[in-house]
């Protein structure tokens, strides 16, 4: 009887280390040790399959490990337990978008979206989402849902002034741009975008400044280039067709439109 109360709580210690703890899979989860937090939910699965905060945790650690047909099957079964769980509607939408089958994505974020309609990230994701998939107008009107809830967030600008680029609106572009560069004023990306849109609109002195700002940091960016010679053609023709033919001999179509008008 002595031996059998001195094993027992041995054989406790023994089990309980085999549980698994969910705490310390989120630990580990936290500091990045991704096939650790597998393990450590895997243990703790075994015994209550159900577990949905345990399944997701372990989607999540699959997720970024890229290994994504084991994330899938974990956001399937919290689905299968929880038809309306957003959360993890999301996690099949950022697989799939990991994969670049943005088709799939968007129509896993709408299901998210659908559940959870004041959370930003989904809003941001699906919004991208709907630009990959070219459906601009749609994109516009969820980034715009997305704004309202962070309007200090510097993203939701960028991607409105995609959507809003792609809806031939240079005016609403060029106010996105100015928002997003409120915020993140070195994006170079930004400023050409917005140069652009003030190219489109006949505002040259302000495109210019944008145009210019991209090639004193990139100057073999040969689109910048040449927008910046058609920024220049009336009032320095010289350097325009300049830009314009350097342009085009690197490739830009754009340039290129633009060749007829240096032959002289």
């Amino acid at each position: 009887m002595r031996n059998l109360r001195s094993i027992f709580p041995f054989l406790l210690l023994m089990t309980s280390s085999c549980l698994g703890d969910f705490n310390r899979g989120e630990a580990y989860f936290n500091h990045q040790q991704y096939q650790k937090a597998i393990r450590e939910f895997n243990m703790l699965l075994f015994l209550n399959m159900a577990d949905i905060k345990a399944l997701h945790l372990r989607a999540r650690s699959f997720e970024e490990l890229e290994e994504y047909h084991e994330a899938i099957n974990d956001y399937q079964k919290i689905i299968h337990l929880d038809p309306k769980n957003a959360m993890a509607y999301a996690g099949m939408g950022k697989v799939y978008w990991g994969k670049k089958d943005y088709l799939k994505a968007e129509r896993y974020l709408l299901r998210a979206a659908a559940y959870d309609s004041e959370n930003y990230d989904i809003l941001l994701l699906l919004g991208r989402a709907m630009i990959k998939n070219k459906n601009y107008e749609s994109a516009d009107e969820f980034l715009l849902l997305a704004r309202n809830i962070k309007p200090k967030e510097a993203s939701v600008y960028f991607y409105r002034g995609i959507a809003q680029a792609n809806l031939g609106d240079p005016m609403g572009t060029a106010a996105q741009f100015n928002m997003y560069l409120k915020y993140e004023p070195d994006n170079l990306s930004a400023h050409y975008n917005r140069g652009f849109a003030y190219l489109r609109m006949g505002i040259m002195e302000w495109a210019l400044e944008d145009f210019e700002k991209v090639l004193k940091a990139e100057p073999d960016h040969y689109e910048a280039l040449a927008r910046r010679g058609v920024c220049l053609l009336k009032t320095n023709p010289t350097k325009a067709c300049q830009d314009i033919r350097k342009a085009a001999q690197n490739g830009s179509k754009y340039a290129q439109k633009y060749r007829d008008q240096c032959k002289s």
